[in-house]
């Protein structure tokens, strides 16, 4: 213990503090375990499913959840019109759905970060031209961009996962080098610049650590469209294909059966609801700890 710089200490209490802010705020532990347990279902849905995903049971075609009259508990969901057991390709949708919104999610976070702290840092003619480039972007909806994007390349799950990251990079992008050029332009930011301040010390001391709550608040709104886009590409056939257990494509594939089984597209919607619920109170709940730890 001895053997620690002063900033190991340092960097030790603001963790611990912010960790003791985070187990008084009941709603924030909260959606930590939510998330937690997402995390557990987009690694492990797979195993806990009862049977595989593309198991057809014959003679047990649109049987009703076990809450409904004539349901089964051994398909706690019921079927869906091939006889597959629709809470087993939920949890398998998991991995697809869920999964693929958090990889796009980490992608946009870890390159837009990269592009973005880069361009707040250096002043040349070509981060210039970047950002007049993204601009167009701004004006255009995510998800009309992505489906450009999608239209010009073979319908996929791993192409709409690519359209929609980068429909969404030069947002997260000019988000992050607004709020990072505010910064700089403080007026003890323009001391330490007067004083030698280095580029990294300034990143390091200034910009990353006034970031934390943009960069949360950015990227659970990122996961949010991210999981919403994905699955309207899926169900506008322009991402993940039949028989993949993919929420949006489950949706699509019984669509019209709607009024004869309604469980067949209500529970993969509740269960993008239930994702988008965990993300947005994650978000909602680290960025009230940061700010009650800030101030």
């Amino acid at each position: 213990m001895l053997n620690k710089a002063p900033e190991q200490f340092r960097e030790t209490e603001y963790f611990s503090q912010f960790f003791k802010l985070l187990r008084k705020d009941a709603m924030a532990l909260t959606s930590v375990y939510l998330f937690i347990l997402l995390l557990v279902l987009i690694l492990l849905g797979h195993l806990i499913a009862p049977y595989d995903t593309n198991k057809e049971f014959i003679g047990l075609e649109l049987l009703p959840p076990s809450w409904y009259n004539g349901g089964e508990i051994a398909h706690f969901m019921g079927t869906d019109d091939l006889g597959r057991d629709i809470f087993s390709r939920i949890l398998h949708g998991f991995y697809y759905t869920a999964g693929s919104a958090l990889l796009v999610s980490l992608a946009v976070g870890i390159l837009g970060g990269i592009i973005g702290i880069f361009a707040v840092t250096r002043k040349s003619q070509s981060v210039f031209l970047l950002s007049h480039l993204f601009d167009t972007f701004l004006v255009t909806p995510i998800l009309l961009i992505a489906i450009i994007i999608a239209t010009l390349l073979e319908s996929s799950l791993i192409n709409a996962c690519l359209a929609i990251f980068l429909a969404m990079l030069p947002h997260f992008i000019h988000k992050l080098y607004q709020t990072a050029q505010h910064e700089l332009e403080r007026e003890y930011v323009v001391t330490l610049k007067l004083d030698g301040a280095k580029r990294w010390d300034l990143i390091k001391d200034v910009i990353l650590p006034n970031l934390t709550i943009t960069v949360i608040k950015e990227l659970s709104h990122i996961f949010v469209i991210a999981i919403l886009d994905i699955s309207a590409l899926s169900f506008i056939s322009l991402g993940a294909k039949s028989p993949t257990p993919e929420w949006g494509a489950m949706i699509r594939d019984s669509f019209e059966l709607i009024y004869i089984a309604p469980w067949t597209v209500i529970l993969p919607g509740l269960a993008i609801t239930f994702v988008i619920f965990i993300i947005t109170m994650l978000g909602n709940g680290l960025v009230r700890v940061l700010r009650k730890y800030r101030y």
